[in-house]
C-alpha cells in the first residue's frame, strides 16, 4: 500500500470533508517523520487546535503550530462556517423568546427542542479535549493511570462505583459506563476502564438529552462494554489476516487491543471436560472434550482449532455479541 492509500484509509466515517482534507494534508506532510500511531494522534491534535481552538501545554502547542505551518494557510477551512471554536461555543446563549417573535409555533418548538443547554454544550467540548489528552497519554500505562492523567489535564473528575460485579464509571456527574462482569473476570476494573477509554477514542461522545449519561455514538452506558469489545475485535482484522490462526496468535492479536485470552476448563462427569475460551469477559468458544481429548497436547490442539474458528468469524465480519448465561463470562459470541 502506497503513502496516499495508507493515509486515505485513515478517514473516519464521521469526519467532515473539510476536516479530513486538512488532516490528510498534515499526515502526508509528516508521513515519513513519525510512527503511524503517533502521527494519527498529532493529526487529530492539529485539527483540534486549528478548527476547534483547543489549547494544550505550551510545548505541545509550539510543536503542533510548527508541524502545521503552511498547511492551515493553504487549506484554510476555519472560516467556512462549518466549525465553531471551543472558546466561542462556550459563549453561546440559549434561544431567547425575542429571537422567536413572529415565528410559527412549529418553528418555536423546534428551536427550543434542538437548542442544547450551555452546560451540556460546554461539557461536550471538554469531552473532545479529553479524547485528545488520552491520545497523547503514554499507552504503556494502565487504563486507570491513563484516565487519571488525561482527566487531570482537562480539569475533570471521574469516579468508579462498584457493587459486587457491577461497575459504573462517571465523568464529572455523567454516567459513562455501566456493566455487570462475571465473577471470573480477573480484573473487572481494568476491563471497564479499557472499554471506556476505547469508546472515548473511537466514538463521538456527547451528553444525552436527559443530561445524565455520556453516550458514545448514541450508545447507552449499559451497552458501552459490549460495543467496545465488538469494535476491538474488528480492529484486529488486519492482523488476523496476516497472522497465525492459533491460540497463541489470537492471544497476541487481542493483547494489542487490551483484551486477554484464557482457557477455562471445567470437569464434567467421568473423565470428560468442557473447555471454554474467554476473551476478557466474553465467551468466544466452548467444546466438550472426551476422555481421550483431555490430555495436555490434545487440549492445546483443540484450543488452536477453536481460536482458528474465531479468527474466521472476525475475517468474515461474522461477530455477533450477546449476553452470556455462563458464570465465567458476561458476554458471548453467537
Amino acid at each position: 500500500m502506497g503513502k496516499l492509500e495508507d493515509v486515505e484509509a485513515e478517514k473516519k466515517l464521521w469526519e467532515s470533508d473539510d476536516a479530513w482534507e486538512l488532516r490528510k494534508a498534515f499526515m502526508l506532510a509528516h508521513y515519513d517523520d513519525y510512527p503511524k500511531i503517533q502521527l494519527q494522534c498529532l493529526s487529530q491534535l492539529f485539527i483540534n487546535v486549528t478548527l476547534l481552538g483547543c489549547e494544550y501545554s505550551q510545548s505541545l502547542m509550539q510543536k503542533i503550530r510548527s508541524m502545521g505551518a503552511g498547511i492551515a494557510a493553504s487549506k484554510d477551512r476555519s472560516k467556512t462556517g462549518n466549525y465553531v471554536k471551543a472558546s466561542a461555543a462556550k459563549k453561546r446563549q440559549a434561544v431567547r423568546p425575542s429571537d422567536l417573535e413572529g415565528a410559527s409555533e412549529d418553528t418555536k418548538r423546534q428551536h427550543v427542542e434542538k437548542s442544547p443547554t450551555p452546560e451540556n454544550e460546554s461539557f461536550n467540548d471538554r469531552l473532545q479535549k479529553l479524547k485528545s489528552s488520552l491520545a497523547m497519554t503514554p499507552h504503556h500505562l494502565t487504563g486507570e493511570q491513563m484516565m487519571k492523567s488525561a482527566t487531570s489535564s482537562c480539569l475533570m473528575k471521574w469516579y468508579v462505583k462498584r457493587v459486587n460485579q457491577k461497575i459504573e464509571i462517571t465523568i464529572d456527574r455523567y454516567v459513562a459506563f455501566r456493566h455487570t462482569f462475571s465473577v471470573s473476570c480477573e480484573d473487572a476494573n481494568e476491563s471497564a476502564m479499557n472499554a471506556l477509554i476505547e469508546s472515548i477514542m473511537s466514538c463521538v461522545a456527547a451528553v444525552n438529552d436527559d443530561g445524565d449519561e455520556i453516550r458514545f455514538d448514541g450508545v447507552p452506558a449499559d451497552e458501552c462494554y459490549a460495543k467496545s469489545v465488538g469494535r476491538r475485535l474488528g480492529k484486529i482484522k488486519s492482523a488476523v489476516t496476516n497472522g497465525a490462526h492459533t491460540f497463541k496468535g489470537l492471544s497476541t492479536f487481542l493483547e494489542s487491543v487490551n483484551m486477554s485470552l484464557k482457557q477455562e476448563p471445567t470437569k464434567l462427569e467421568g473423565w470428560s471436560e468442557q473447555l471454554d475460551l474467554i476473551a476478557d469477559d466474553m465467551l468466544i468458544g466452548s467444546r466438550v472434550l472426551s476422555s481421550t481429548e483431555c490430555t495436555k497436547p490434545a487440549k492445546a490442539s483443540i484450543a488452536d482449532e477453536m481460536s482458528a474458528h474465531v479468527c474466521q468469524l472476525i475475517l468474515k465480519d461474522g461477530i455477533r455479541i450477546i449476553n452470556s448465561a455462563k458464570s465465567h463470562s458476561s458476554l458471548a459470541l453467537q
